[in-house]
């Protein structure tokens, strides 16, 4: 769990043994691609730190994928909205990539924020990021043309543009796979484009 320990010690001084006795109730699994995290219809009772993978949150709409969201290596992968109310999922959550996480319940995270002042930190800390991440996405998809938001998710996103299916990109930002295609392709020849509606975020808060 090396990963997750240098990914932590960034926000906190965290004592060696303290972060030792909370990685024990984090446990290794796999998902293979394709398969789901969470799915349509569950009750979101989990969180999971990406070692290794990639996923995407979407829901249905009239037998239409809409992609929301999309995780990666060194995040923090849940459905936050279920997480938190305990109700059921309306989306889903699947691997675009054979993973490696380490996942841990809401019982045991939550017994993890009540009991170290560190871990309390860090929740009102992960917290911010849903909100934050949240509200960019909102605003970029109302204030941003297609060319921002290309040129401002191959920025931030650089990995993703070549491990992700165009058709997912095009969905998350909101525009036909051909849309995408030409505004690249325009992109090539002219990478000047409108600053986005939101400056990128400091990555140890995303």
């Amino acid at each position: 769990m090396e990963e997750l320990k240098i990914f932590l010690k960034q926000f906190d001084s965290f004592d060696e043994e303290e972060l030792d006795e909370s990685l024990t109730y984090f446990k290794k699994i796999r998902i293979d691609k394709n398969e789901y995290y969470v799915k349509e219809g569950q009750i979101c009772k989990k969180v999971a730190f990406i070692k290794k993978g990639i996923f995407k949150l979407y829901y249905n709409l009239d037998g239409v994928q809409h992609i929301m969201l999309f995780f990666q290596e060194n995040q923090f992968v849940t459905d936050f909205y279920s997480y938190l109310t305990q109700t059921p999922s309306r989306r889903i959550i699947q691997a675009l990539e054979d993973s490696v996480l380490f996942s841990i319940t809401r019982k045991d995270l939550n017994y993890l924020y009540e009991t170290s002042k560190i871990w309390g930190k860090l929740g009102r800390i992960f917290a911010e990021r849903a909100y934050i991440v949240s509200v960019q996405k909102a605003n970029r998809l109302l204030h941003d043309d297609f060319d921002t938001r290309v040129n401002t998710f191959m920025q931030e996103y650089p990995t993703l543009i070549q491990r992700v299916p165009q058709y997912m990109i095009a969905s998350y930002l909101d525009m036909t796979p051909e849309t995408l295609s030409r505004v690249k392709r325009r992109l090539m020849k002219d990478p000047d484009t409108k600053a986005s509606v939101h400056n990128s975020i400091d990555p140890k808060i995303i």
